[in-house]
Parts: structure tokens; C-alpha cells; sequence
């Protein structure tokens, strides 16, 4: 793919954007690589003020993430790169990779995405004015991107509920997709949170939430598995299951 087609944006991590245990916490790293795909989008003419005017926006329907090295602490500076791997006619894979000042790769992660029309709230065709500027040619086949382990509930998942706020709604009318991990990663005991690094992770988004709803937040674990550390997490809204994840810990 051609160097052009990467765009990179640099970011010192700030104090709010940090856990207890000391480093940069899940959701704000979701937001800042989601916020590197919309200033691409922007330098090339297609934000979302461009898709909203076509009546539609982007929704991320899958992540998969790896990471190999600590992860960033405040006021380290870290760089953001992205580019989209491949398109069809309704879905865009990216990628993504945080960097280190030393230009050493921190994780990688890659998103599925769907062009929805925000009238009709379902998927629908990506129009061509919209990928046009990234010069790449539309595929049949797209790069995998790995979804949870379809885990069932039982009485070993530990739960809380939250009450859908103005504020974790986006744009597009739906929460933000980097609340969720909120949601998901608060289930969990606090010692095993500041104790533990996610060095991979897999996450299904399957229904969209909406404003003024009331999600339960589900996990499993941690368990051992293969060597590794292993969570199960799920974001339900009555019986309707929203969001599913697998994370790996050390």
C-alpha cells in the first residue's frame, strides 16, 4: 500500500486521560485512534459533516487489538497511525498503530466498519464520493478481523447496570463506541484493573444503544487460558445483546 495512503497523528497523553494504574486507559486510546480515522477523513474531504449531508455515518461493528509493550503513561508522547486496508460496498477495514517516541510499535489494531444510513438506522451502500479520495479499489474479499468467543451467561457472570446519560451519546444518535469499554472493564476488581496490561483484545458490537436505555454489564473471569489470562464481557439491553468482548490480560 502506498505511504500516502497513512496518516499519522501525534499525542501527548495527559493525566485525565490515564487509570489508576498510572496509563492511558482503554476508552481514551479507542477515542484518540478513532479521532486519527476522522482527521484523515477530513484531510481528504470526507468527514462527517460530508457523510451527514449524504444522510449517513460510519459504525464500527468489530475490533480486533494486540499489544506488545507497556502501555502509554502520562506525558508520553505517542504517534497514531491509520489506513484503510480494504472497502466493499458496505463495510471498510482500518488499521491502526500506536507508536512510542522511539517510533517502536506499542499495538495494533484493526476495525470493521459499516456505512449506515442514519435515517433508516440500517447499513446501506457506501457512496462512491466517500472513498474516492483514499485511491483504493473496492474488494470483494475483506481482511478478517477475529470476533469474541461466543461464551453463554450463567450465574458465574458478575453484572452491573448503568443508566444511558445524554452525554455518552455521539453524532450519530448512539453511544459512542469507546463507552462501552467503560461499561465492560468496570465489572472487573479494582487490584486485578491496576495489577494487569490487556495485551489483546476482541470486540463485537451487535445492536446499536440508545439514548435513555438501561444496559447490564456482564464479565466473566479473569480465567486461565493457554497460558494467558482470559475475560468475557457483554453489554446487554433486556435480552438483546449489544456488545460481546474477549480480552486477554498479563
Amino acid at each position: 500500500m502506498a505511504e500516502s495512503s497513512v496518516f499519522s497523528m501525534n499525542h501527548q497523553v495527559n493525566y485525565y486521560e490515564c487509570d489508576p494504574s498510572g496509563h492511558i486507559s482503554l476508552s481514551t486510546l479507542i477515542a484518540l485512534i478513532i479521532l486519527a480515522s476522522e482527521k484523515q477523513n477530513a484531510e481528504l474531504g470526507v468527514d462527517e459533516h460530508t457523510t451527514l449531508k449524504m444522510g449517513g455515518g460510519w459504525v464500527i461493528i468489530d475490533y480486533e487489538a494486540h499489544f506488545n509493550k507497556e502501555w502509554p503513561r502520562e506525558s508520553d508522547v505517542i504517534q497514531l497511525q491509520t489506513q484503510v486496508l480494504a472497502y466493499n460496498k458496505f463495510f471498510v477495514v482500518r488499521q491502526f498503530m500506536i507508536l512510542n517516541a522511539a517510533g517502536e510499535q506499542i499495538g495494533e489494531i484493526k476495525g470493521l466498519f459499516v456505512y449506515m444510513d442514519l435515517t433508516k438506522r440500517r447499513m446501506a451502500k457506501i457512496p462512491t464520493a466517500i472513498m474516492a479520495p483514499y485511491a483504493e479499489k473496492s474488494t470483494i474479499r475483506l481482511p478478517k478481523v477475529a470476533r469474541p468467543d461466543k461464551v453463554k451467561l450463567d450465574d458465574n457472570w458478575q453484572s452491573s447496570q448503568y443508566q444511558v446519560r445524554y452525554f455518552d451519546i455521539d453524532y450519530n444518535g448512539h453511544v459512542n463506541n469507546a463507552k462501552y469499554f467503560d461499561w465492560m472493564l468496570d465489572t472487573l476488581d479494582h487490584e486485578f484493573l491496576k495489577n494487569h496490561q490487556i495485551v489483546g483484545l476482541r470486540m463485537n458490537y451487535e445492536h446499536e444503544v440508545r439514548p435513555q436505555t438501561t444496559v447490564v454489564s456482564q464479565s466473566l473471569g479473569p480465567q486461565k487460558s493457554d497460558q494467558q489470562i482470559v475475560t468475557q464481557h457483554k453489554i446487554m439491553v433486556g435480552n438483546d445483546e449489544c456488545a460481546t468482548a474477549t480480552i486477554k490480560w498479563k
